[in-house]
């Protein structure tokens, strides 16, 4: 497998390609590929090549940009653990080096202004699309997904924002991803949300405690509802500190205006139907009601 950079010329393509024993000829090389109009290389991993490959097949891949690319799609609500799991599973990057290109990852986007000071998560603005990406180059996969996001605050979510803080309405924007699927509901659980952290209440997203121990899947117990993390909403009031996922436009529209409401309260029925109440009375007789 040959890994070409970013930027990296073909002379030096060459000499990695000869020092590995692929071609004897670095001149022939950059003749193949200066006749097949390749002055710019697109960077990638190709291969896999052997020993006995002809320098036209070689050439010929490298020319034609034949394996540096994979088509991958990241759902709405999908965290960053889950987006690291999507990449690895279509060979853009192991989940070590997508992992190490987000910690190295210096973020220069003027949405990124409203994170709290030292703040180094991205989580929440990897935008959820389906997206054309160069195997081995984890950094350019982030700044792909960023750069979608840029293109809707500028067009979509700036313009309404007015004076909120972008970073709160991404973490509330995420609860709504997770918690609610159609549009009627995600407009009346943002309400919910905003009702309730006017009014100092806990959230209680069950959401916040599966991103916490990064389990979607399985029922939660009484031991996961009361884990000692800032993102257990069942034990600390406010915000969780950072967004919980990667929420999509439908969701960032609701918590960008929520509706008037005089609900405090939800919760969603085995048939995934959402039940809403004003008090805690109402609440519970729901709970028994549905659930």
């Amino acid at each position: 497998m040959i890994t070409v950079k970013s930027g990296e010329s073909i002379s030096a393509i060459a000499s990695d390609l000869r020092q590995q024993g692929l071609i004897r000829s670095a001149w022939g090389f950059k003749l193949y590929l200066k006749l097949a109009g390749r002055v710019i290389v697109q960077p990638g991993i190709y291969g896999p090549f052997y020993g006995n490959d002809s320098l036209p097949k070689i050439a010929g891949m490298i020319a034609n940009g034949s394996t540096a690319n994979a088509t991958v799609t990241i759902p709405e609500g999908y965290t960053i653990a889950q987006i690291t799991d999507a990449l690895a599973a279509k060979a853009i990057a192991s989940k070590d080096e997508f992992t190490t290109a987000l910690n190295a990852f210096a973020p220069d986007y003027e949405f990124f202004q409203s994170k709290p000071a030292g703040s180094k998560s991205i989580e929440g603005f990897l935008f959820p699309d389906t997206y054309r990406l160069i195997k081995g180059e984890p950094a350019e996969a982030i700044r792909m997904m960023l750069d979608n996001f840029g293109v809707k605050y500028q067009g979509e979510i700036k313009p309404d924002l007015g004076d909120k803080n972008l970073y709160e309405v991404m973490i509330v924007a995420s609860l709504i991803e997770k918690e609610a699927k159609t549009q009627t509901d995600r407009e009346q659980v943002s309400a919910v949300l905003y009702n309730r952290i006017a009014s100092g209440m806990r959230l209680d997203v069950d959401a916040t405690v599966r991103y916490a121990i990064n389990d979607w899947k399985r029922a939660l117990t009484k031991d996961d509802l009361s884990i000692d993390s800032p993102y257990n909403t069942r034990r600390y009031a406010g915000l969780p500190p950072t967004p919980i996922c990667n929420p999509g436009l439908a969701s960032i529209k609701a918590a960008l205006n929520p509706p008037d409401s005089p609900y405090y309260y939800y919760l969603t029925d085995y048939q995934g139907v959402t039940h809403y109440a004003k008090t805690l009375e109402e609440h519970n007789a729901n709970k028994l009601k549905y659930l």
